[in-house]
């Protein structure tokens, strides 16, 4: 899981009440244990897996895993409100290092609420303790580490007018890094408050004018003496989609300044773009990207700026079989210099292919295939990666 800034994650309450309220065609058909208005999904995936690089380092040890990986997914309708978690617990087996054996788990609620005034409520928090590679597909850093994840999450909106909408958001990540000298070099995680509100005004029947202005704090872990606290601003413009189901979208761009450390005030090209297209009943497709200003994650008492960008593509030829593609980019430009190395840039690729099909009612069996390819200024850090994946999903 990655804590994306609070202007591309709690800014579009329209895209996050598609995703809640499952409005597309390719929507999962409807399981679980009923309760009057509670669903209850439990599930068990039992995976293969086949990692080409195990520590994600030039020098390339691979290894074989099985991996278990029981947990609940659940959901309350009321009346205008609702409630979505889910809770998990996850083990890897290696089968010749052993020594990379170790649980993870993690859990994630939502509540939404919304009322014929024009309000509307979102409220999430989750936590994770992990030490997967966090893929950048899935909005990851890509980094592999043991490390905790907490985070809380809001946005209120409020339609003024039948033209003028505002969204008010904020939220609060607190990320950290378990660290052995002996094993591997220093992450250093942090705090981070945000806020941001977004007001957008009616151009067509289907298309909104869109301004948003963010601000941010961050502490981060480090060495004592040193300043460890940031501050950063962003201002954008752009354009959202209205009233269609098909076709939803949100794309700005701006600046963004960044007081790092009590340093030098940082000035970048900032954008946020998230846009969900259904095709047809077959087919349907998506793309997203930012670009923001954090603390290095890598080196102590630098700042960097990330640009990312992926798209993924979803055909399904028939009920039971569910096939995808996913590429993603990731630029990380740190802005100090790094001692004996100067200025760093880093730059991640990655694609995956992923097959889904259902056997029978409550059994679906999946694969996929995914490579990552990290290139860099410092060729200490230059990588690459192929993980396989074969597994059994059991679902009621």
């Amino acid at each position: 899981m990655a804590t994306r800034s609070v202007a591309t994650a709690w800014m579009s309450i329209g895209v996050l009440f598609v995703v809640l309220l499952g409005v597309t065609g390719f929507a999962q058909e409807k399981r679980g244990l009923k309760f009057n208005n509670l669903t209850v999904s439990p599930y068990v995936n039992v995976e293969y897996n086949y990692d080409s690089n195990v520590d994600m380092d030039k020098r390339e040890y691979d290894d074989s895993y099985l991996t278990v990986n029981p947990g609940v997914d659940l959901s309350y309708t009321g009346n205008d409100w609702g409630l979505k978690g889910n809770a998990w617990y996850g083990y890897d087996k290696y089968l010749e290092y052993s020594e990379l054996d170790e649980p993870r788990y993690g859990q994630e609620l939502m509540f939404y609420k919304e009322s014929a005034k024009g309000w509307r409520l979102v409220l999430g928090e989750s936590y994770m303790k992990s030490r997967e590679n966090d893929s950048i597909i899935d909005g990851g850093r890509g980094i592999w580490r043991d490390r905790d994840v907490f985070e809380l999450t809001g946005a209120l909106s409020y339609q003024m007018s039948e033209r003028t909408g505002a969204t008010l958001s904020g939220q609060f990540s607190d990320l950290s890094y378990k660290n052995d000298g002996n094993m591997y070099g220093q992450l250093y995680g942090w705090q981070e408050w945000s806020t941001g509100l977004e007001v957008s005004r009616k151009l067509t029947e289907k298309s909104n004018l869109l301004v948003s202005g963010s601000y941010q704090e961050y502490e981060s872990d480090g060495a004592k003496g040193l300043s460890t606290e940031s501050t950063g601003y962003s201002l954008m413009g752009g354009f959202g989609s209205r009233a269609t189901e098909r076709i939803s979208y949100r794309a700005l761009t701006g600046v963004s300044w960044f007081d790092y450390a009590e340093g030098d005030q940082l000035t970048g090209w900032t954008y946020s773009l998230d846009a969900n297209w259904l095709i047809s009943k077959k087919w349907a497709a998506t793309v997203a990207g930012s670009s923001f200003f954090q603390p290095s994650e890598r080196e102590m008492n630098q700042a960097m700026q990330v640009y990312t960008l992926s798209g993924g593509l979803t055909y399904r030829p028939m009920r039971k079989l569910t096939t995808r593609m996913d590429l993603a980019y990731r630029r990380e430009e740190n802005e100090y210099v790094r001692v004996g190395v100067g200025s760093v840039t880093d730059d991640v690729f990655s694609v995956r292919v992923r097959a889904d099909y259902q056997l029978m009612q409550y059994v679906s069996v999946y694969g996929g295939l995914e490579y990552e390819d990290w290139k860099s200024d410092d060729d200490n850090q230059e990588f690459d990666r192929f993980l396989g994946t074969l597994g059994l999903n059991f679902r009621y």
